[in-house]
Order: C-alpha cells, then sequence, then structure tokens
C-alpha cells in the first residue's frame, strides 16, 4: 500500500458529507484514515459529485415516489477543492470549500503515537457558511449554519493489500435551525484491497443520523459506497466511486457519482 498518496473523502449523499470534518486525507473513499499528510507536503485535490433521486425514505423508512410521473428526477452536484498541510509528523490540517466558496470547512488529524497493524487517530473541524447571501443564525436549513465537529479515527492493516478504515464523528450545531436540527452522527468505513498491482478496490458503508428537538423529524441514511483508487502515477491518485442508499428515514434516496484527483506536491 502506497503510504504517502493520501485521497479525500467523496461522499455524494450530501447531508452525510456536509456534517463530517472537512479538508482532511482518506486512503481509500468516504472513510478517513489514521495515516497524515506527509510533514512539510501538501495534497491540492479538486472533485466532482453527482447525484439523482426519484425517491425519499418516509418517517416510516418506507420508500415513496418523488413525481407523480416516472420521467422526472432531482439532481444533486458539487464541485470544490481541497487542501491539506502536514503540519507536522503525525499531524495534519486542511480546508475544503466548493468552487463558489458558499462555505468552509476546517479541519485537524492526528494520529496516535502507536505501532503495529492497528493504529488510531483523532480529528475535530469547524464548518461554516462564507458566502455571498443573507443568513440568519437562527433561520438556517441545517446543512449551511456553523457546527463544530469531532470524532475518532481507526486504522487496520490485515495484510499488504487489505486494510480497513473506520471513523466516527459527533457534529454539534452553534444554532438550532428552525427545523429543530442541532446534531449529528456519522459512521463510515472502508474495506480496501489491491486485486491488481496499484489500483485498490473499494467498499464501503456510510451511515449518518440527524436529530432533532422533535423526534418524529430525526433523520437517519445507510449507504454502500463502492469505488476504485488508481495509483499508477507517481505523484497523483484518480479516485471513481459511486454510493447507493440502501436504507434510511426522512432522508432522499439517491445514486450517485464521484471523481477525484489527489495532487501531491512536496
Amino acid at each position: 500500500m502506497k503510504k504517502f498518496f493520501i485521497l479525500s473523502s467523496i461522499l455524494l449523499t450530501f447531508n452525510y458529507a456536509i456534517g463530517q470534518v472537512s479538508g482532511l486525507s482518506a486512503s481509500k473513499l468516504g472513510t478517513l484514515c489514521t495515516v497524515t499528510v506527509p510533514a512539510q507536503t501538501i495534497e491540492f485535490e479538486p472533485f466532482f459529485e453527482y447525484a439523482t433521486s426519484t425517491s425519499i425514505f418516509d418517517l416510516d423508512g418506507n420508500t415513496q415516489e418523488l413525481f407523480l410521473s416516472s420521467d422526472s428526477s432531482q439532481f444533486f452536484s458539487s464541485t470544490g477543492f481541497r487542501f491539506s498541510y502536514g503540519l507536522a509528523e503525525n499531524l495534519e490540517i486542511g480546508v475544503s470549500l466548493p468552487v463558489d466558496v458558499s462555505t468552509v470547512g476546517f479541519g485537524a488529524k492526528y494520529k496516535l503515537p502507536l505501532d503495529g497493524n492497528l493504529t488510531l487517530g483523532i480529528l475535530a473541524g469547524y464548518n461554516s457558511i462564507v458566502g455571498n447571501d443573507i443568513y440568519v443564525r437562527r433561520n438556517a436549513v441545517h446543512e449551511s449554519t456553523s457546527a463544530v465537529v469531532g470524532g475518532v479515527i481507526m486504522t487496520y492493516e490485515f495484510t499488504e493489500k487489505f486494510s480497513f478504515d473506520f471513523n466516527a464523528q459527533y457534529q454539534k450545531h452553534l444554532n438550532t435551525t428552525d427545523a429543530g436540527h442541532d446534531q449529528g452522527l456519522f459512521l463510515g468505513s472502508d474495506f480496501g484491497y489491491y486485486l491488481i498491482e496499484n489500483v485498490n478496490f473499494i467498499t464501503g458503508f456510510n451511515y449518518s443520523y440527524i436529530g432533532h428537538e422533535v423526534s418524529e423529524n430525526n433523520a437517519h441514511l445507510l449507504t454502500v459506497n463502492p469505488g476504485i483508487a488508481i495509483e499508477k502515477a507517481e505523484n497523483f491518485i484518480l479516485v471513481l466511486n459511486s454510493p447507493i442508499d440502501l436504507m434510511g428515514k426522512n432522508e432522499y434516496k439517491t445514486i450517485g457519482f464521484g471523481l477525484a484527483l489527489t495532487i501531491i506536491l512536496d
């Protein structure tokens, strides 16, 4: 496994992505890893993500059609950039923002000084709205309300070719939105195997929980996220993935596609 090539999270489930620590590296798809960007090294990554939906998971978790006609669809898309910097050994900081700079996410990750196949880390972040728009703090949708996030990371290497990443993150909004949303929980896990030399075949599972003051408005979503990371070049990695929502409540049911190009600047 290439220790010095890190790629970012590509999450097509938008509520899940917005609530997490941003700007940090991952070794596979949508789950952060304990390995940090090497000291005095920069990772720059443009990314594109897209999803489509024709149905939702309702209050009872059942699938309901969004539209009366079968030829209608809801589309979501986003393009942005990630910058991650190795501030010191085992310490990484980063920022992520869309091309219109409407929001910004700051993050920091520290790998605990443990040796062996199992490694652990901690992370923290802050997400906020910064775009050219009117912003009422106590009357905003939860996607753009400022929030602090913290969590833990675990990476386990079974073999040189097969490894597993897991992280758990808790997010707390600084102001409760008018819909009553104030907190969230996010779990991610990625399994990766180098079936072909320098090509990592990955399967991820992501879970999000969005909490509200009124419990019937709570939302959750489970997504499977298959993809590949192509590491044939020396200083960049191409990442492709296609997340599929499996079950949930009060959320869109989507199928998506993501692409990212991770560039290493020594």
